[in-house]
């Protein structure tokens, strides 16, 4: 004999249905609520990397370790679906800007979209994206390749900046190539730092994947670094005389076109760089055959910034936790946790 729900218990059984669907989105794929602690995933495996060059096929291990040890998931492409559905078009964004030998390695690129197509996504709705051309170039992500599986593009001289979305403060910086008001109207000095046409368009979801570097001005040029000052432009202003890029680095990365887009973090440590940045410079450098994945930026930058400052204390160089001050400022606004005990950290080899 089948039973019939009253209508408060049908009631009971839908809020917690709703509720259980809820607080699984929850767990991988949005900032945690203030005292929640933030999960990160270590990968680590220093024989994925060889004499500045990557082992693909390890990393590709790696990649596929770090998803499914943070979802939770057996399965690849079901690790994948936690951050992504086959409607998304999806934009991931590296960085280029220490050169070729720390740029976000290839390899990686290529794992984290290989992982985007087997949960649906098609090739052709995955970006490869940073600000300038040039950089991409040497990088060895431009010119495009003839394949489908996913797409490369720059921002100047590409898909362009967003005229009508921007991040404004006091600040005014001097104009120069690449930002969208150089060269007109006789435009000098702007207050304004425009967002990518892609990201705020575009793209449904964004990837973010920077390299583990320091930075002189800014103390680490990381998760946060990358979604910011490594994406705008006419951003000198908030690295020279003085400026540390606090807060605007964490009010960047507060913007809802940014914030609500932002579906993961996925830190490049398999060579890291501890000084002389956002330059590379190979003796700074370390193999420590990392990568990092977490939902929260700011607890990614919290523990890069601690493997950073201890390699500086060995080489008896001033530690850089006093100049990224903008990890704290964004953990203050919301963005993640930068408390070493909000953070819950698991370390894995592939």
């Amino acid at each position: 004999m089948r039973r019939k729900l009253s209508l408060p218990n049908l009631a009971t059984v839908l809020f917690s249905c709703l509720l259980c669907s809820y607080s699984q989105a929850q767990d991988t794929n949005s900032a945690p609520a203030a005292g929640v602690k933030s999960r990160v995933v270590l990968v680590r495996d220093p024989s994925a990397v060889n004499n500045y060059r990557v082992d693909p096929a390890k990393a590709q291990a790696m990649v596929v370790a770090g998803i499914q040890s943070l979802t939770r998931e057996s399965d690849e492409a079901a690790a994948w679906r936690h951050f992504v559905s086959s409607n998304d078009v999806v934009g991931i964004k590296i960085s280029a800007q220490s050169g070729p030998l720390q740029s976000t390695r290839r390899a990686v690129v290529e794992a984290i979209a290989r992982g985007l197509r087997a949960a649906g996504v098609s090739g052709t709705n995955v970006y490869i994206f940073d600000r300038d051309p040039l950089q991409m170039q040497a990088a060895g992500y431009l010119p495009v390749s003839g394949t489908n599986t996913m797409q490369v593009a720059s921002v100047v001289d590409g898909t362009g900046w967003d005229a009508k979305v921007y991040f404004q403060n006091n600040l005014a910086g001097k104009l120069i190539w690449g930002d969208l008001l150089f060269g007109k109207e006789d435009e000098v000095l702007s207050k304004r730092s425009h967002l990518p046409k892609l990201v705020t368009g575009t793209i449904t979801k964004l990837i973010n994947a920077p390299v583990l570097q320091d930075n002189d001005a800014c103390g680490l040029a990381g998760c946060l670094y990358n979604l910011s000052l490594g994406m705008v432009d006419n951003t000198r202003r908030f690295e020279t005389l003085g400026q540390r890029g606090d807060p605007m680095i964490a009010e960047i990365c507060a913007l809802p076109v940014l914030r609500e887009k932002l579906a993961l973090n996925i830190m490049d440590g398999l060579i890291a760089g501890y000084a002389g940045g956002p330059g590379f410079k190979p003796q700074y450098s370390w193999n420590d055959g990392a990568l990092y994945f977490s939902t929260d930026p700011v607890a990614i930058d919290s523990l890069c910034l601690e493997a950073i400052d201890a390699r500086r204390r060995e080489a008896k160089v001033t530690v850089a936790g006093p100049q990224a001050s903008h990890i704290a400022t964004a953990s203050r606004l919301g963005l993640g946790q930068s408390d070493r005990a909000r953070i819950d950290l698991s370390e894995i080899k592939p």
